[in-house]
C-alpha cells in the first residue's frame, strides 16, 4: 500500500480583523499518497487557496501540523525550509501577476536554478536545463528570450509549469493553474499535468472551484466549505454517491452538453454565515433544505461512513 506523502492534521488560520477573527481554514485534515493527485473543491473564499500557501509555509499556520515525507513542515527552521523548498513547489492561478515582467522566459525559468545554486549562472549547462525543461512544457526554443506580456496565457502557464518543475520537485500545489485560461487551453494544460505526473513520478493538491476539471484530474477529491472539509471520498465514489447537501449541490451545477437529457439544478438559499467568529454548528446550515435544529449549534465531525469516503453531516452520520 502507498503511503502518505503528505499529511495535513488540526491545520487551522485565523487572520485578526476589526470584528474579530477570522476563520480562513479551520480544523483540516487530509492526506494525499504519492504519484496521486487530491483535488480541493470549493467556491471562492472557502479557504482553499490559503490551505495550499500553509502547506508550502507562505502562509504560517495558526495551529495544526504538516507533514511532508515524514518530516515536520511547521516548526522548520530557515535552513530545513529552504531544502524543503527543492521538494516543493507551486503553480499560480494567474500565470500574468506571477511572473516578473522584466524576466525573459529564460531568465523566469533559471532563477529557482541559480538560487538553489543547482546550475552556476552564465554556463552553457544552465542554457541546456532551460531549453530541456522548455522542451517538457511544450515550449518552443524560440521564446527563449521572450517576454512574458509578449505571450498568450496557456504560454505563460507553461512558463510557471516549467518554473516550478526546474527543481525536480516531488509534491506541487496546482492552485487553480486553469481557471484564467481558454476552455481549449485547460484541456493541453490540464493533459500536460497528467503527463508529467505519469513521466515525473509528481504528487498534487489540484485546488480549483471547477468540478468537471477535478474530475479530469483528481484520485480523490475534497470538497471545502467556509474553512472547514465536509466531504471527502475517491473521485468516482463522490460522483456516483455524494453525501453532503452542499455537494450535491456542486455537482448538480455542472453543464451537461445536451439538449436531450434535463439536469434538476439544487438551489441555495439562505446567507452565507459569517467566518469571523463564527458559531457553533453546521456552517453550510442556513443555505441546507434539509438543516436540523441539532445543525444550528453542534458542530458536525468529519467521520468516515465507507471506506475512505469522509462525510461531515448529521444526516448522514447519526
Amino acid at each position: 500500500m502507498t503511503e502518505a506523502i503528505l499529511k495535513v492534521e488540526g491545520l487551522k488560520k485565523y487572520f485578526d480583523t476589526p470584528k474579530g477573527k477570522l476563520h480562513a481554514v479551520d480544523d483540516v485534515n487530509f492526506e494525499i499518497k504519492k504519484g496521486e493527485t487530491l483535488g480541493l473543491v470549493g467556491e471562492s473564499g472557502c479557504g482553499k487557496s490559503t490551505a495550499g500557501r500553509l502547506i508550502l509555509r507562505l502562509l504560517e499556520a495558526t495551529d495544526g501540523n504538516i507533514t511532508f515525507d515524514g518530516k515536520n513542515v511547521t516548526n522548520m527552521q530557515k535552513k530545513e525550509l529552504a531544502k524543503l523548498r527543492r521538494d516543493v513547489q507551486i503553480i499560480f492561478q494567474d500565470p500574468f501577476s506571477s511572473l516578473n515582467p522584466r524576466l525573459s522566459v529564460s531568465e523566469i525559468i533559471a532563477e529557482p536554478l541559480i538560487v538553489h545554486k543547482i546550475v552556476e549562472n552564465k554556463n552553457s549547462k544552465l542554457e541546456k536545463e532551460v531549453l530541456r525543461l522548455m522542451d517538457i512544457v511544450g515550449l518552443a526554443e524560440r521564446l527563449i528570450n521572450s517576454y512574458p506580456h509578449e505571450l498568450d496565457g496557456g504560454r505563460r502557464q507553461r512558463i510557471g509549469i516549467a518554473r516550478a518543475l526546474a527543481l525536480r520537485p516531488k509534491f506541487i500545489v496546482a492552485d487553480e493553474p486553469v481557471s484564467a485560461l481558454d476552455v481549449s487551453i485547460q484541456a493541453q494544460i490540464l493533459n500536460l499535468m497528467q503527463d508529467l505526473q505519469e513521466e515525473l513520478g509528481l504528487t498534487y493538491l489540484f485546488i480549483t472551484h471547477d468540478l468537471s476539471v477535478v474530475k479530469h484530474i483528481s484520485d480523490s477529491i475534497a470538497v471545502m466549505y467556509l474553512g472547514k472539509i465536509i466531504e471527502k471520498a475517491p473521485t468516482n465514489e463522490l460522483f456516483k454517491n455524494s453525501l453532503h447537501p452542499y455537494t450535491q449541490a456542486l455537482l448538480s451545477a455542472i453543464p451537461v452538453p445536451s439538449l436531450k437529457s434535463k439536469k434538476d439544478r439544487i438551489l441555495l438559499k439562505g446567507e452565507i454565515s459569517s467566518p469571523i467568529e463564527p458559531k457553533p454548528g453546521c456552517r453550510f446550515a442556513p443555505r441546507c433544505n434539509y438543516a436540523m435544529e441539532k445543525c444550528f449549534n453542534t458542530d458536525p465531525k468529519l467521520i468516515e461512513v465507507k471506506p475512505d469516503h469522509f462525510v461531515s453531516c448529521f444526516l448522514v452520520t447519526d
